[in-house]
């Protein structure tokens, strides 16, 4: 008699095994553009003149360091470089695994230029920590922004 319960419950177990190795599976797999929750322009609040930004849309980002204009006394974006063709893995906790293909802006051309990078992040409330190069990137700017000159576009 006691066969039939011992059954339903080893059912109940392996649908609950089933169901999680399926949600690992799921998020194991590559999904195109970035996540929702990246999309904004992110700043590294540096000391001196080390400051960035880097910025994700649906399909790409762009980032670089900013510029200082000396009589303004205000930080400017350089032009930008970055990964196009992005794709992402999900790999829990708020951790991305970013990949796509190396771009640099107009009349310049970077190391692995129409190279795959592959790159690792964790996403905070307001923090975006990069697990290699510039450690945490934050939603706001903490010190004088202006636009970019018109000859350095």
């Amino acid at each position: 008699m006691a066969k039939p319960y011992f059954l339903i419950g080893l059912a109940a177990l392996s649908l609950g095994l089933a169901a999680t190795d399926l949600t690992s599976a799921q998020a194991a797999t590559w999904h195109s553009g970035t996540p929702k929750a990246l999309r904004h322009t992110w700043f590294h609040n540096g000391k001196g003149d080390n400051k960035a930004y880097i910025t994700y849309s649906k399909t790409k980002s762009t980032g670089n360091l900013f510029g200082l204009d000396a009589a303004s006394k205000r930080y400017y974006r350089l032009p930008g470089y970055g990964l196009k063709k992005l794709r992402y893995q999900a790999l829990g906790h708020g951790v991305y695994r970013l990949s796509g293909i190396q771009y640099s802006p107009k009349g310049s051309r970077v190391q692995f230029d129409g190279q795959r990078m592959t790159y690792k992040i964790k996403l905070q409330k307001k923090k975006l920590h990069f697990y290699k190069g510039y450690a945490n990137y934050g939603r706001k700017a903490t010190f004088p922004v202006m636009k970019t000159p018109a000859n350095l576009k």
